[in-house]
């Protein structure tokens, strides 16, 4: 079915659009207000004031102060967020269909789009937490090579500037830049509204009229970005700072989302960069020589550009560019071939079906179609896109991408040696030793059918199979064509040590390098023509691979997976190179600023228990996995009971047919051994310096287990916490500027639990920060919130629990993490459970869990040193 079908377009007497579309897949609605304005709006002088005006957005109005919209959002169960981009920033509301919010949903939205009351002093606070914002993007080393890049592509054009603005740029917005760009663009004419969900669409039409219809404001010529010269030029520029792998961006200038040649130059970069069936993938990534690869087209409206980002360790960079740029070439000579085609259509079609699944991708896709001319295009573009033929795609790289055009940005430690391609650029290259990609083929099938089961209904609409070896949990989700197929065995990576951290992601991503006869390449070749990549999956409870397919390719979906788990090759030639990248990722981990803090901060709480040891392992010890410990360890994984859980356009009673070859599951592996149940606490403090413009701050401070039912106080006063209306933004960034980024996440294992609590800050108020953090906590943990506070939070995150089941990826990652902590039965009750937690509740747990001299705490600490000016 179109995307588009029973989609209500209306256009008000001022200009404003407003789109209507019902779904009632799901008790859920999305408003989303498209504005078109973005960073491509702005002169040179005003550059990040598109990004300003939207934190603004929330800042409050003539009717409600500042924080008001996002706490009368979250009492109605749902959430408010927003984004700037260049050709547009976008404003969305998702919540429950229930009680009637959507009535409320648009009064709110309409309120902060027409009457943003743009107060100076407010506006002063958030200009600092802008810059925090900016620093941390500093801190992102994919986003400065990205965003360098695009400097280099564009002389002229609006793309070239480094997007958010600086801090020496921003600290010169006053009030009236600010409120000439909202009167300026900010008018209805340039206003889309969507609205998507469970709703009925002319009362929909009938509230968008009354708080829409009255805005005037009058239309105002606005000045686009200059045109860029047509010659290009290929440039290099060489980056260097406190990086653990280097990165690189090689990019291409293109043309703009509706031009004939865009749904080729797309294709292409699936087939040269998506998935593991890639080439990019299969000729770097397979043999070692880069870490990750990936290309992709990205069409602001007007302009595009063609970017392949790949990471590899700094002694390789220059052969991975090498190869990368003749693969370009190759593909420019020879074409696609007909299987490379089928397999970009199949990865297409899923990803386009996963968008439009959630209320809020599919609102997103209408207005963008209506900003390009009207939402009706949207089937256009896909069809357009399936259309493309192997000829297509070989014009539009030889024209389009020459490798004698290209930039490149490197990225790289400061000791990491000689600049690359110091002789010259771009280099002279090779043709590409190119081999076609396998034909799909699906293992063979060793059994006939599954065992008979009965079936067990659980509350939600969930069936179980417990059959004799394997549980299978299977949740219908009707009219999105797609089928998630979950395979994973709960307890297996338990049993690590500080001597095998990382193991089980070795054997997960191993795995995926070839079983049952067929190689690396012949796996992903054949599971991406089902419409969707493997991916491994490992966490502290579990071990696994999941896949989203089509829904009539459920069957293949499960007899590759059911390959991988029984029959995986491990080989020792594949061991050595796998190992060596997961390494690689081991070290490049330490980057994030947000999840290596919060790792490291669970390893000073739990030492040596796999809660607080790092996914990846470190590098050193990752290093000395040997063959037989890794085919030891996989015995030991698979010798455990798995679940299988399925969600998607499937009926229940014929699921155990389609899943057969997992249905009837036989354990091929060792039975594991026992692993000793809670871990110890300990208290402490711990840090890093590093060459970054911000300090990371995590706390940890102890909590119960996931099963526990305190699990629901937690969760609400998680929510009480953090959010866009939450005490820790309201106290620690909207009134002291300290941070864009503060949270407080509960963090629930099977044996164990953590509330995790983080900001990021300048480094010199790093003791204010922790101070401000600490005061806060205590005080939720000695005085009683308010019951309002209380009612919003439990609102809030029950609405999220029930919006997130909307997409079957979602709810099958929920069913599984119900199933390991052996709560399967109670799922349907969590949005019940929330709401039912009194304010005694939230007190009781914050009470017992913020004690200030039994948390642990890790801060990355940074030196502040780079120019705040200077992006690079």
């Amino acid at each position: 079915m179109s995307v588009t079908t029973g989609v209500v377009k209306r256009v008000l007497p001022n200009g404003l659009t407003v789109l209507a579309q019902r779904n009632a897949a799901a008790p859920v609605i999305a408003v989303v207000t498209h504005v078109r304005a973005g960073y491509f709006d702005e002169p040179d002088e005003w550059v990040g004031i598109a990004h300003v005006l939207e934190h603004m957005y929330f800042k409050g109005t003539g009717r409600r102060g500042p924080g008001v919209i996002a706490r009368e959002t979250q009492l109605l169960g749902g959430y408010i967020n927003a984004g700037t981009i260049y050709d547009k920033t976008v404003y969305h509301t998702v919540l429950p269909s229930r009680d009637g919010g959507i009535a409320k949903a648009l009064d709110v939205q309409a309120d902060a789009l027409m009457h943003a009351a743009l107060d100076a002093d407010e506006l002063r606070r958030e200009l600092e937490v802008i810059v925090q914002e900016a620093k941390r993007k500093l801190d992102a080393p994919g986003d400065v090579t990205t965003e360098t890049l695009f400097q280099l592509l564009f002389s002229v054009h609006r793309m070239r500037r480094w997007r958010i603005g600086t801090e020496k740029g921003l600290r010169r917005l006053i009030p009236e830049d600010v409120r000439r760009y909202y009167a300026t663009r900010y008018t209805p004419e340039r206003v889309i509204v969507a609205v998507v969900g469970d709703l009925a669409v002319e009362q929909v039409m009938q509230l968008a009229e009354e708080v829409y219809g009255n805005w005037a404001r009058p239309s105002f010529p606005v000045e686009g970005s200059p045109g860029e010269p047509e010659e290009r030029i290929p440039k290099i520029r060489v980056l260097r700072g406190d990086v653990k792998r280097p990165l690189v961006s090689l990019g291409w200038r293109t043309r703009g989302t509706l031009h004939p040649d865009t749904p080729a130059l797309d294709v292409a970069g699936s087939i040269l960069g998506s998935g593991r069936g890639s080439r990019l993938y299969r000729a770097l990534r397979v043999p070692g020589i880069a870490a990750t690869v990936r290309a992709d087209h990205y069409t602001p409206t007007e302009v595009g550009v063609f970017e392949i980002s790949l990471e590899a360790e700094a002694d390789r960079v220059e052969e991975a560019v090498s190869r990368a740029l003749a693969l370009v070439n190759d593909l420019a000579e020879r074409g696609p071939t007909p299987a490379e085609l089928e397999r970009a259509r199949a990865l297409t079609v899923t990803s386009w079906a996963q968008r439009m699944e959630s209320m809020e991708g599919r609102a997103t896709a209408l207005c963008e179609g209506e900003a390009l001319g009207s939402y009706e295009i949207l089937d256009d573009l896909l069809e357009r896109t399936l259309a493309v033929k192997s000829e297509d795609v070989q014009r539009v790289v030889r024209e389009h991408l020459p490798a004698d055009v290209a930039s490149g940005v490197f990225y790289l430690a400061k000791s990491d040696g000689a600049d690359p391609f110091a002789t010259g650029w771009p280099p002279v290259l090779e043709r590409a030793a190119t081999s076609p990609p396998p034909v799909p083929t699906l293992p063979a099938l060793g059994v006939v059918g599954p065992p008979s089961a009965r079936a067990e209904t659980l509350p939600g609409g969930i069936t179980l199979y417990r059959l004799q070896h394997v549980d299978v949990l299977v949740r219908p989700k009707r009219a999105s064509g797609l089928a998630t197929l979950l395979l994973h065995f709960p307890g297996a990576p338990t049993g690590e040590t500080e001597a095998t951290a990382g193991i089980s992601w070795l054997v997960a991503r191993l795995a995926l390098r070839g079983a049952a006869g067929m190689s690396g390449e012949e796996l992903a070749q054949t599971a991406e023509s089902l419409g969707g990549p493997i991916g491994a999956g490992v966490t502290s409870e579990t071990l696994g691979w999941s896949m989203t397919v089509r829904a009539d390719a459920l069957h293949g979906a499960a007899r590759l997976l059911s390959a991988l788990a029984r029959e995986p090759h491990l080989a020792d030639a594949d061991l050595v190179i796998e190992r060596q990248l997961q390494a690689s990722d081991a070290r490049r981990a330490r980057d994030d600023m947000f999840r290596h803090p919060l790792q490291r901060v669970l390893a000073q709480a739990f030492p040596g228990h796999v809660y607080g040891l790092p996914v990846f392992g470190e590098p050193e010890t990752v290093m000395t996995f040997g063959s037989d410990g890794v085919r030891g360890w996989w015995q030991q994984a698979v010798g455990r009971r798995p679940v299988v859980v399925v969600v998607g356009d499937v009926e229940a009673d014929g699921s155990l047919d389609a899943i057969a070859p997992l249905a009837a599951w036989m354990p091929v592996g060792a039975s594991a051994p026992e692993v000793s149940a809670a871990p110890g606490w300990m208290p402490g403090r711990a840090s890093e310096e590093r060459d970054k413009k911000q300090s990371a701050l995590a706390m940890a401070f102890r909590a119960t287990p996931y099963a526990s039912a305190d699990r629901f106080p937690l969760k609400v006063m998680g929510g009480l916490l953090s959010g866009l209306a939450g005490r820790l933004f309201e106290e620690l960034r909207e009134k002291r500027s300290l941070a864009y980024t503060v949270a407080a996440l509960p963090w629930l294992g099977q044996h164990a639990g953590a509330v995790l609590c983080y900001i990021a800050t300048e480094p010199d108020r790093e003791d204010e920060a922790r101070e401000s953090m600490l005061h806060e906590l205590e005080r939720l943990a000695g005085v009683p919130p308010s019951e309002d506070e209380v009612e919003r939070a439990r609102n809030y995150v029950a609405g999220v629990t029930e919006i997130s089941r909307v997409t079957g990826r979602a709810m099958a990652a929920e069913m599984l993490d119900a199933w390991i902590y052996g709560v399967a039965d109670q799922m349907a009750e969590t949005p019940a459970r929330l709401r039912a937690v009194s304010v005694n509740d939230v007190h009781r747990v914050a009470a017992q869990v913020f004690v200030s001299d039994a948390r642990a705490e890790y801060v990355v600490r940074g030196t502040g040193k780079r120019d705040g000016s200077n992006p690079a």
